[in-house]
């Protein structure tokens, strides 16, 4: 028969450490962090410049005043000339709902003194931008509203930790998976921009030369960042899940004296002499 220390040890319910409690927590606070810099990439010179959705590249310039390529980001953009590899001259205020105006970007850099067709630019590549502006426009507000709910989970479990309260509550996982919608709504609008719309310019600009390659490392960040706030909501669910189980408390075995005699109260009663 198993002791009472052996029995207690194999029945009472396990503990979870409260370490890994805060995983989801970790993970949300990792994805902030991401969001903000995918969001505020380029937005200044030399602060994640690398970091573009995609880059455009214009050989026509040749003494127009036309940059040689234009990195594009979130909330602005960064022109720059090639030589001894790309050369930044400079970027665009940031705005949360910037979008690239091709048109009035190469005008202004040209001086305005000749049309984009006299300069060989296609007509195509510029609408091509045109369609795509609301979309990139609400890519930035996404940004922004998943970084939000981010901070805000990452708040609440704060504010649980100081109230002594260690368990997933049930609450905090609709704010995560919000997140994740937001923050995946984000991404898919960048890689549709990085690798559709980036296909369309290669494919217009073919006879002018005009080329665009996206940016491995922005998707990079902003899936990983995704993932983490997807992670943190499925863990999330499951320590929920875990904590409301049934728990079997340990219910101590009733024990008998061997040397006492039996119960006479219960002893038959036989016929007397």
């Amino acid at each position: 028969m198993l002791s009472e220390a052996v029995y207690n040890e194999y029945n009472a319910p396990s503990k979870m450490p409260n370490w890994i409690r805060l995983l989801p927590t970790i993970g949300a606070f990792i994805s902030f962090i991401l969001s903000l810099l995918c969001l505020f990439s380029g937005t200044r010179m030399n602060f994640l410049t690398g970091n573009d959705i995609f880059k455009l590249y214009t050989p026509i310039g040749n003494g127009t005043g036309l940059q040689d390529f234009y990195a594009i980001y979130p909330m602005s953009y960064c022109g720059g000339f090639l030589g001894d590899g790309m050369n930044m001259s400079g970027c665009s205020g940031y705005d949360i709902l910037f979008t690239f105006n091709a048109t009035q970007v190469l005008l202004e850099d040209s001086g305005n003194n000749a049309s984009l067709e006299e300069l060989g630019w296609p007509t195509a590549i510029s609408d091509d931008f045109e369609a795509f502006s609301a979309t990139k426009q609400s890519m930035g507000v996404f940004y922004c509203i998943a970084a939000g709910i981010a901070a805000v989970a990452v708040l609440i479990r704060f504010g649980l930790l100081i109230a002594r309260r260690t368990k997933q509550m049930i609450f905090e996982l609709p704010i995560l998976f919000l997140g994740f919608v937001s923050l995946s709504v984000a991404s898919v609008i960048a890689t549709v921009i990085a690798l559709q719309f980036v296909n369309l310019v290669n494919s217009h600009g073919r006879e002018s030369r005009v080329t665009a390659e996206y940016g491995q490392q922005f998707l990079g960040m902003t899936w990983a960042a995704t993932g983490l706030l997807l992670a943190g909501s499925i863990v999330n669910f499951v320590f929920v899940l875990f904590d409301r189980r049934p728990e079997t408390g340990y219910v101590q075995p009733i024990e008998h004296d061997e040397h006492d005699g039996p119960d006479e109260t219960h002893e038959p009663k036989g016929m007397e002499d």
